[in-house]
């Protein structure tokens, strides 16, 4: 796991290098020091670290709250600001930049480290609740969709047949994009006589990076055994979501993903009327690791699609 980086915004070069070397020893990463309001606005967005360490007084033509106010609207980076002194007039400035805390110089190390840790640990827990809050609102536009369109249908062959491309990628949009993810799938199961199970990817959603793979003949009735998930049967037909996680994706099971163009991904079942009917692919064209609150929200997803394919 890499340490987290701080960017300093400092125009006093001997203040500047002290702070750095401080931050190198506590264990963070420096990406860059910028001297003016000007520059560290450019470099923040090239680099975009986790956290700024603004001196709130700049002898430039920008200050430091001015600065910091920026930053805040344009890369929503927290900020620590560093003061020998504020009057009033500046720190009612600086309050409304919404900081993430002040460190009074001469700065004492333990209180710089614990500042920090503070501010990282909180611009975190908010960036895990404002995921939350958007994939909610994605699920509430999902809900909205597969309502409409399973009240104004009522008959179908099979549950797939009354949901029509548009209608799911208005389903799958808002979700994918509070996701950030790469691509979506829906794959459709069905038996043989033999009782032999085939799987069809009949949906898709993908970001403008993605390539469409929705009508290539390869994942058209394939099985779990040409394609190495063995496993996946069992577990799917339990209910239980297969995390393909980074580093811990078998060999076996790559062709799918190969195929797909993806790096890793959360597969969960959809069930009609208790039967497995077939499973959601959510995809990672970089590879990634999803939150437990990011999986249930899934998981849900999943729940909600199948009950609207029962619900005919």
């Amino acid at each position: 796991m890499e340490p987290p980086a701080i960017f300093i915004v400092e125009d006093e070069a001997i203040v500047a290098n002290d702070i750095m070397e401080t931050l190198k020893s506590l264990g963070y990463d420096v990406p860059g020091i910028a001297k003016s309001g000007e520059i560290a606005i450019e470099k923040v967005g090239a680099l975009r670290p986790d956290l700024v360490l603004m001196d709130i007084h700049l002898a430039t033509q920008m200050d430091g709250v001015e600065t910091a106010g920026k930053i805040h609207v344009l890369y929503g980076i927290p900020v620590i600001y560093l003061t020998a002194y504020a009057d009033k007039e500046l720190l009612d400035r600086a309050k409304v930049t919404m900081p993430y805390g002040y460190v009074i110089k001469p700065y004492d190390e333990r209180e710089l480290h614990s500042v920090i840790e503070m501010a990282l640990y909180k611009h975190r827990i908010e960036r895990e609740i404002k995921k939350r809050d958007e994939i909610l609102f994605a699920l509430s536009s999902a809900v909205e969709w597969l309502l409409r369109v399973t009240r104004s249908t009522n008959s179908a062959s099979r549950p797939e047949e009354f949901i029509t491309t548009t209608d799911m990628q208005n389903i799958l949009d808002p979700l994918g994009l509070a996701l950030n993810a790469g691509a979506i799938g829906i794959f459709s199961l069905t038996r043989d006589p033999s009782g032999k199970s085939a799987i069809s990817l009949i949906y898709e959603w993908g970001c403008p990076e993605y390539h469409s793979c929705l009508f290539r003949p390869e994942l058209q009735g394939f099985t779990y055994g040409a394609m190495g998930l063995h496993r996946w049967e069992d577990l799917l037909n339990r209910g239980v979501v297969v995390s393909a996680v980074p580093g811990a994706l078998p060999e076996e099971e790559k062709p799918l993903f190969r195929l797909l163009g993806v790096e890793s991904g959360v597969i969960v079942p959809v069930f009609v009327r208790d039967s497995l009917w077939g499973f959601i692919g959510f995809f990672d064209i970089k590879a990634r690791t999803r939150s437990p609150d990011e999986i249930e929200a899934l998981r849900i997803t999943a729940n909600l699609l199948g009950a609207a394919m029962g619900y005919r």
